[in-house]
């Protein structure tokens, strides 16, 4: 299982036996999207699962505005509309390559099937979409009442190669080249905001440049904890 440009190393994927993630990948379809196709659009019922084999893409709602509100970057080893396997209802998702993308389409039914015939697979994926669930409820009360200062850092560190932290490195680098825009859908916030704040802890070196990305540094409790200030 061979994925490049992994942003974390418990992907979904990965929770699939090997014989069982062989069989979806020979069974599947390749495509491959240009940087700003869509993937996915809402309400276009689909038969397939997709599985980022290359390239990193973007997940986001349209509020009613206009505004796209990104939830997700996903790249190598992740699934686009797994959830979808497991409802009836449409997705309002999008779905969209940040890069030059490869995707395999897979059936959902082949998935559905592999998951019911494995209680060890069940159970992982119930372990996993709960820790998303708090994922989100943490996200949610960082928009609703920390500071843009704050969510920035937040959003950055859950960006990070954080999983992979320990006591000898300090420095930890966003994974996907992403926008001040992006950045802005992501905590609810305008793009010139977040430019003047990424400005102010690049003065402070909580963050820096290298090769065209972000890394921020992992020990800066005293301004993560402080969510409320």
């Amino acid at each position: 299982m061979d994925f490049e440009n992994q942003i974390f190393s418990n992907k979904v994927i990965q929770l699939f036996l090997e014989n069982d993630y062989d069989k979806v990948m020979s069974n599947g379809k390749e495509f491959t999207f240009k940087k700003g196709e869509c993937i996915t659009i809402p309400g276009k019922l689909s038969d397939d699962v997709f599985i980022i084999k290359k390239g990193n893409a973007s997940e986001f709602h349209i509020h009613i505005d206009g505004k796209e509100c990104i939830i997700g970057l996903l790249c190598a080893g992740d699934f686009i509309g797994l959830m979808d396997v497991f409802t009836s209802r449409a997705s309002k998702v999008f779905a969209k390559a940040l890069t030059e993308v490869t995707i395999i389409a897979v059936s959902k039914q082949e998935v559905r099937k592999i998951v019911e015939n494995s209680p060890s697979l069940t159970l992982a994926l119930l372990n996993y979409t709960s820790e998303k669930y708090k994922d989100m409820v943490e996200i949610l009360e960082q928009i609703s009442y920390g500071t843009v200062e704050n969510r920035l850092i937040f959003l950055l560190k859950k960006l990070s190669l954080s999983d992979q932290r320990d006591n000898d490195k300090e420095w930890y680098p966003v994974p996907v080249s992403i926008t001040h825009k992006d950045i802005a859908g992501m905590i609810a916030s305008t793009r010139e905001t977040v430019t003047l704040t990424l400005n102010k802890l690049l003065q402070e070196k909580i963050i820096r440049y290298d090769n065209g990305r972000i890394w921020i540094r992992m020990n800066i409790e005293k301004k993560c904890d402080s969510f409320y200030d």
